[in-house]
């Protein structure tokens, strides 16, 4: 996939957004996220001259569906949606073993999308995109926590990029039939500090729901303790699910696998299309790593979470309206 746009905060010429949105996707964005051919104009127009005027973010992505990554995320509130892009930055270049050098033709990055940890099952009634994660396909004998963190981003920024995403959301499955207190284990009580911040401001999708099946009951406490990092926002959007039965009574039939199902014909999943995407996207997410802002000024951000991972300060958003946004 060719990119043809840059991360000079300033280039000469903007892109003009053409919304090519189905007519669902539209009445969902008018609906749930305010946004109408005017709002959404302005809204890209002044987040531009944000970044123009930003001290401290040097190179930024300021195409039109970059910025509606955040935009829509935040329901076109700009404040939220440059804080948002302001922590995404710093986040990026504080913890570059997991987000940076991403490459879906590195071996680790191929193998895991071969192994089926991933699946994309298709778009709900709802528009949402359903993710399906099988945990016992993860090998903890041959990756850690930092291979998947950085095959799950991978996966997250390329979906994100997708209008439908942006608009409707994802919907998330994790199934943890036959995991082991390995899997669960892999999640440290430093990382899950780092960890937090990024679920509850920092990944610019639309987590609507996540569904958790089968959970081992030794897992419990650890999913108590991951839970203290997660806004209670987001808390409301988790749902356990003991059996297969009961979780089919609430997801549904028509995405989820035979193997849940037990129906005779296997619904055809996305998998393979955003696959092909993902290896198509690898000059994206190579542009993604030129991107920068100036971190030691940004060592208290997280200061709202009460979490601190070393080096990211308060950001700039206070100074929203100070920057004489035209």
């Amino acid at each position: 996939m060719t990119v043809t746009y840059g991360v000079e905060k300033c280039p000469d010429k903007f892109d003009e957004y053409r919304c090519s949105l189905p007519e669902q996707y539209r009445k969902l964005a008018a609906d749930q996220l305010r946004e109408d051919d005017l709002i959404r104009k302005q809204a890209i127009d002044q987040m531009r001259q944000w970044i123009a005027k930003h001290p401290y973010i040097r190179r930024c992505r300021t195409d039109s569906v970059f910025l509606l990554r955040f935009l829509r995320q935040r329901k076109f509130s700009i404040p939220k949606a440059c804080e948002m892009l302001e922590r995404y930055l710093a986040l990026r270049q504080t913890f570059p073993h997991w987000f940076q050098g991403l490459d879906p033709f590195d071996k680790t990055m191929q193998t895991l999308g071969e192994e089926e940890v991933f699946h994309v099952l298709g778009f709900d009634a709802k528009g949402q995109i359903v993710i399906l994660i099988k945990s016992r396909n993860f090998r903890v004998d041959k990756y850690d926590l930092v291979d998947l963190i950085r095959f799950l981003h991978m996966n997250m920024e390329i979906l994100s990029c997708d209008e439908l995403v942006q608009v409707a959301g994802v919907v998330l499955v994790v199934d943890c039939y036959e995991a082991s207190m390995a899997h669960f284990t892999l999640f440290r009580l430093s990382e899950m500090r780092n960890i937090g911040p990024y679920i509850n401001h920092l990944l610019p999708i639309r987590c609507r729901e996540i569904h958790v099946i089968r959970l081992p009951k030794v897992a419990a406490s650890i999913v108590d303790l991951l839970f203290t990092y997660v806004s209670p926002k987001l808390k409301h959007r988790f749902f356990f699910h003991k059996t297969i039965n009961e979780a089919v009574s609430y997801l549904g039939k028509t995405l989820l696998p035979t193997e849940y199902t037990e129906e005779n014909e296997e619904p055809k999943a996305l998998t393979h299309v955003y696959s092909k995407r993902i290896r198509e996207s690898r000059e994206e997410l190579q542009m993604l790593d030129q991107m920068e802002i100036d971190v030691a000024k940004f060592s208290s951000v997280w200061s709202k979470t009460g979490c601190a991972p070393g080096g990211i300060d308060a950001g700039m958003v206070g100074s929203f309206r100070k920057l004489d946004i035209d």
